[in-house]
């Protein structure tokens, strides 16, 4: 990238504090906090519960969060998120030594799900006037390859020291460690310059989010990404559960399992990024879909394939990731082309709020359908033997096919097929 040296030192900046931040949400999402929370005594249904925590408190909480950041400074209300998940992450180890340790892990995951929504409810527009536009998608893929393959070193180094000792002081010591890098995530955080100044208090919050909802095409796009949320979000999370309830994996092959998501994430977020530049975010979209059932069916037809289920899970695992990650940039992509100079964090927060929300409803609703045992735990489906888990990927696997016919929600897809109509007036 051929930028200006001011323009790349805050880039640099910006990938800094996302590395050393990284680390918590790795642990979030590489089966490594899932397990911590098995050994406390949580059940599957009430872990599913736990991962929607983050996701719903951002649904609920993101928009007046970015209505405050346009009124009050995007960075007040990002510095004041980013110490909130800090204090929040911490309590995580202390649950190991309470009494009242689940009431203490569930603390812990609140606190840390307020701090995410406010630094995310002003993170994008923080970052809008920064990053130019013409470098958007390579910058976003290098971002969070960087941040991915931080993550991933730190989680290599987990999974060794799993495979040694298998105890709560050592998953205390490894989450002590990732919250106090959020500690220093959030003083770098705060030299991120704010290059547009705070929005006069004039107008009210639904006057404000009326003007978002009449963006041509931006609602429906964010519609577009709840049902995709919804269909995936409670994927990797029954990822972990089926291979330690079903497939009997160790703690640390669980944790091997979310390096290769990593891997797939870091290829994703690299090609990913290539391909928005170069062709667009339409065909991004259109390829993700029917990788993403792939990726989900694979798990289920382990034993059809000729393959040890240790390495389909890991071959599956990798797809995921990479095609996820993919999307992520297309998505991000595409909500900066379309949010307005004004309104900018409440525009973002819209876009996250909606994102949330489906992530949240999968992982509450498949929970629910866990504790109710409205699944058979164990079926015929020809010489397969299924599990509930491989019930609910094989559904969301049919429900990924069936919604390519959503993507008629997505500005860009509607802006190629306009185009390629003729024109009667010619």
């Amino acid at each position: 990238m051929n930028l200006d040296p001011k323009i790349q030192k805050r880039l640099r900046l910006i990938i800094y504090t996302q590395c050393v931040g990284t680390v918590s949400m790795v642990l979030l999402q590489n089966g490594f906090v899932l397990t911590y929370a098995l050994k406390l005594g949580i059940p599957p249904h009430g872990i599913l519960l736990l991962f929607s925590m983050q996701p719903l408190i951002g649904m609920l909480l993101t928009l007046p969060l970015a209505y405050a950041a346009d009124c009050f400074g995007k960075k007040r209300i990002g510095a004041f998120g980013a110490t909130l998940s800090a204090i929040g992450f911490l309590l995580l180890p202390a649950a190991g030594s309470l009494p009242w340790s689940s009431g203490a892990l569930w603390l812990g995951i609140l606190v840390f799900s307020v701090g995410i929504a406010a630094n995310t409810a002003s993170w994008f527009a923080l970052l809008s006037p920064i990053i130019p536009a013409e470098v958007r998608g390579r910058f976003f893929g290098k971002l969070r390859v960087s941040w991915q393959t931080v993550g991933l070193i730190f989680s290599l180094v987990v999974a060794g020291l799993l495979k040694w000792r298998e105890s709560i002081s050592l998953y205390q010591l490894v989450l002590v460690i990732a919250g106090l890098l959020l500690v220093v995530r959030r003083c770098l955080y705060t030299k991120i310059p704010e290059l547009e100044p705070q929005r006069a208090k004039g107008d009210g919050f639904f006057r404000s989010l009326g003007r978002v909802i009449k963006i041509p095409g931006y609602m429906s796009f964010c519609c577009y990404l709840f049902l995709l949320g919804l269909f995936t979000g409670a994927s990797v999370t029954l990822f972990g559960l089926l291979e330690k309830q079903e497939l009997g994996f160790s703690d640390s092959r669980i944790v091997v399992m979310g390096n290769l998501l990593a891997i797939g994430s870091i290829a994703g977020f690299f090609v990913g990024g290539k391909m928005v530049d170069r062709f667009g975010t339409h065909r991004v979209f259109l390829v993700t879909h029917g990788l993403f059932a792939v990726a989900l069916t694979g798990f289920c037809i382990r034993g059809l394939l000729p393959l040890d289920p240790v390495w389909l899970a890991g071959l599956m695992t990798i797809t995921f990731g990479m095609v996820n990650a993919a999307f992520g940039i297309a998505a991000s992509s595409e909500m900066l082309a379309l949010i307005p100079p004004e309104d900018k964090s409440l525009s973002t927060g819209v876009y996250t709020t909606l994102t949330w929300a489906g992530v949240a409803a999968s992982n509450l609703l498949v929970g629910q359908t866990l504790r109710l045992g409205v699944l058979s735990p164990e079926w015929q489906l020809g010489t397969l033997t299924l599990s509930a888990y491989d019930t609910i990927l094989l559904g969301s696997a049919i429900l990924m096919g069936l919604s390519s016919v959503t993507l008629g929600l997505v500005p860009s897809v509607l802006n190629v097929r306009s185009q390629s109509l003729p024109n009667p007036r010619r």
